[in-house]
């Protein structure tokens, strides 16, 4: 009996590669053709290359360095439209004052066609100053405010109102003999304090706008020694600290 060995086709299997390595290939593939696409270019061209950005590079900087130039400027310009707006302020300022000490000396200064009795504004190297006599301010040796002193200072009160004002006291320069107040510096700077109550007590004013100071005999307003001089030198004088 003859044994038939019956045998199938052999088939043959095709064994596929995993995904991943061939992922891996290819991708390893793509370095090679790219390192290989950069060893083709030329040295020049990499030149090219270098020297355009470097001169990109360059004019970025100098971009740079002209917007902190510009910033500078402006920051300067801006200092001088401040400066200039400040300097127009004070300018008018200026001439508002001028406008206002020309209006007091048409109506306080010499030659004014209606006078305040035994008042008048001057001009001192301190400014501009309003000068009481003291003969109508004071009786002699006192410094007690007599009714004229009140009835003056009541006529220049408008022209105070407002103002940073100081108030000198000045006597001549006869020596004090029997009198309580012992020198004339003394007595100076009482009328001065008796003039500064009256202002702020009596009519209103800003203390904290009025400072006080007594000179005696040592500034006076005619140096001559005679009467008339000493006459003159007896005397309050409102300084207009403000203009």
């Amino acid at each position: 009996m003859n044994d038939s060995h019956t045998s199938e086709p052999q088939k043959v299997r095709g064994a596929a590669l995993p995904d991943r390595p061939v992922r891996r290939l290819r991708g390893a593939a793509w370095i090679v053709g790219s390192l290989l696409l950069a060893a083709c270019v030329s040295p020049e061209a990499h030149r090219r290359v270098v020297g355009a950005n470097s001169a990109l590079q360059a004019q970025l900087a100098q971009m740079h360095e002209s917007q902190k130039n510009l910033a500078l400027e402006n920051d300067r310009l801006r200092r001088r439209v401040d400066e200039l707006g400040k300097n127009a302020v004070d300018a008018q300022w200026v001439k508002e004052k001028k406008a206002q000490l020309a209006e007091l000396l048409k109506k306080y200064g010499s030659g004014a066609p209606n006078p305040v009795d035994g008042v008048e504004l001057v001009s001192t190297p301190e400014g501009y100053a309003f000068r009481v006599a003291g003969g109508v301010l004071f009786s002699p040796g006192r410094n007690d405010l007599s009714d004229s002193g009140r009835q003056a200072l009541g006529q220049i009160l408008p022209e105070l109102r407002g103002r940073r004002i100081r108030i000198e006291g000045h006597t001549d320069d006869t020596p004090i003999q029997r009198s309580r107040w012992g020198t004339n510096l003394r007595l100076s700077m009482e009328r001065a304090m008796a003039v500064a109550d009256h202002l702020t007590k009596g009519a209103g004013l800003d203390a904290d706008k009025i400072s006080v100071a007594g000179y005696g005999e040592y500034r006076p307003a005619d140096p001559a020694g005679t009467d008339a001089a000493r006459q003159k030198n007896r005397r309050v004088e409102i300084l207009l600290l403000d203009g």
